[in-house]
């Protein structure tokens, strides 16, 4: 019985230590796997970490608030799977490290990323005429001419009805019209035209002809436009 009882204890024991010993192995694995990921992308977490939102009723972020697997170029090397998300409101991109971090990219850095069907660069102010602020911009045409759009979120508040304030983001979206060395900002189709004259009378009939309308869509409009004036100019 005795003896019966060690052979139990001692299987007993082998078992423990072999559930410890894969145990370990699946973490020392997991630790691997975490500093191979870190050192192929240990330039991307060397910024600060993002602080956290104040409550609000939804998010300032593009798209949505999780991170999403993003093409990135940063430093002229490319990330074709980083996690990252777009903070219109503080006009941030944040990587999301293998450690759980909120790590703040250095804008300099970002060459650009395509993130939730967007082609978003780091733009930097110069001094041609019209030049719009430095920040994050999405590139919706590049050619002779470009055109960018910037979108921004902004917190507002307001009273819930009773003894309390609700806090929300509003979004506001610009255009600007690059242009033989001048920025255009591009409220609607009539500022569009009078940037890309003299072709205003072929662009007008071009635009009535492909029913398309700047409140309805803008960008497609812009892009539109504006190939069919490099044609005419040219250009393209």
């Amino acid at each position: 019985m005795t003896r019966l009882f060690t052979l139990l204890l001692i299987f007993s024991c082998s078992c423990l230590f072999a559930q410890d010993i894969s145990r370990q192995q699946s973490l020392d694995s997991a630790a691997l796997r975490y500093l191979r990921t870190a050192n192929r992308q240990s330039a991307l977490f060397q910024g600060g970490e993002q602080d956290g939102q104040p409550r609000s009723t939804n998010h300032p972020y593009l798209k949505e608030a999780l991170y999403a697997k993003a093409r990135l170029s940063y430093h002229d090397v490319i990330y074709p799977e980083a996690l990252l998300r777009l903070d219109l409101s503080r006009d941030e991109l944040i990587a999301f490290s293998p450690d759980f971090r909120h790590v703040i990219l250095f804008p300099e850095n970002v060459d650009f990323v395509e993130l939730h069907g967007k082609h978003i660069i780091f733009f930097s102010r110069d001094n041609l005429p019209g030049c719009p602020s430095s920040g994050y911009y999405f590139l919706l045409y590049s050619g002779q001419c470009k055109v960018i759009e910037k979108v921004t979120a902004t917190l507002m508040s307001e009273n819930d009805g009773g003894n309390r304030m609700r806090y929300y983001y509003a979004f506001t979206t610009r255009y600007y019209l690059y242009r033989d060395g001048v920025y255009y900002t591009i409220r609607n189709q009539r500022g569009l035209l009078n940037a890309l004259s003299p072709h205003k009378k072929e662009l007008k009939r071009f635009i009535s002809a492909s029913r398309m309308n700047f409140r309805d869509n803008a960008e497609y409009l812009l892009t539109r436009t504006v190939t069919e004036y490099e044609k005419l100019t040219g250009s393209l």
